[in-house]
């Protein structure tokens, strides 16, 4: 059995279940339910949520039960940096020039790229407590849709502070096609449309030649 006098490697876990009232619950650890007194958090904290994550050690409680010592409320939102403020800005000065090249009033850029991204930013904070509850998922092709509508500025704050969607490889190369995305549409824009028509012009010509092809066999 693990003293609770010995410092341990600290171990992470979610509350399950909370009695206010009494000061105390249980978190889940792996299979195990494990036991937390309001006395065994480290320092000052607010009172604990279902789902909340919490920092602890492990150690034996006066009956010698099994328990959670030394107890920290993780937090789960990031401050976001005033260097990644200011990339985000960079970011958004390509798409706000192209903007006002094409004659249209900024604070209508303004105004729909703030809803967009309110919007995007309540579907990744939606979809994270989702996950920490094992409940039914949002999509992340909806996600991806809210990013590509005008809503990634939202959605890059919110993998930071959130710290959500920011590790899986193939979710952060998608998201940032679409930011490419939307930087080629807002330069192409200022070259009137020039690389687009040569897309177009391309897979035009490439369907041409299949389905001339097609008609030889």
């Amino acid at each position: 059995m693990i003293s609770a006098q010995t410092r341990k490697p600290e171990y992470t876990a979610r509350v399950i279940e909370w009695h206010a009232d009494k000061g105390f619950g249980w978190l889940q650890f792996g299979d195990k339910r494990l036991f937390l007194h309001r006395r065994d958090f480290s320092r000052a904290h607010h009172t604990p949520r279902v789902g909340e994550k919490i920092r602890f050690n492990w150690g034996l409680d006066a009956q010698r039960r099994q328990c959670a010592q030394n107890a920290v409320q993780v937090s789960e939102v990031s401050a976001v940096s005033l260097v990644g403020l200011c990339f985000l800005g960079a970011l958004l000065v390509l798409p706000a020039y192209a903007w006002q090249q094409m004659g249209w009033e900024m604070w209508i850029l303004a105004a729909y790229i703030f809803a967009m991204s309110l919007i995007t930013y309540a579907a990744y904070a939606s979809d994270k407590r989702k996950a920490r509850m094992e409940a039914w998922r949002t999509p992340e092709m909806l996600l991806h849709l809210l990013e590509l509508a005008g809503g990634w500025p939202g959605a890059w704050v919110a993998r930071r502070r959130l710290r959500h969607k920011s590790s899986k490889t193939s979710y952060q190369f998608e998201f940032w096609l679409i930011i490419c995305i939307n930087q080629f549409v807002a330069f192409d824009s200022l070259q009137h449309w020039h690389y687009s028509q040569m897309l177009k012009q391309a897979l035009f010509e490439d369907h041409r030649e299949a389905r001339g092809r097609s008609k030889q066999r």
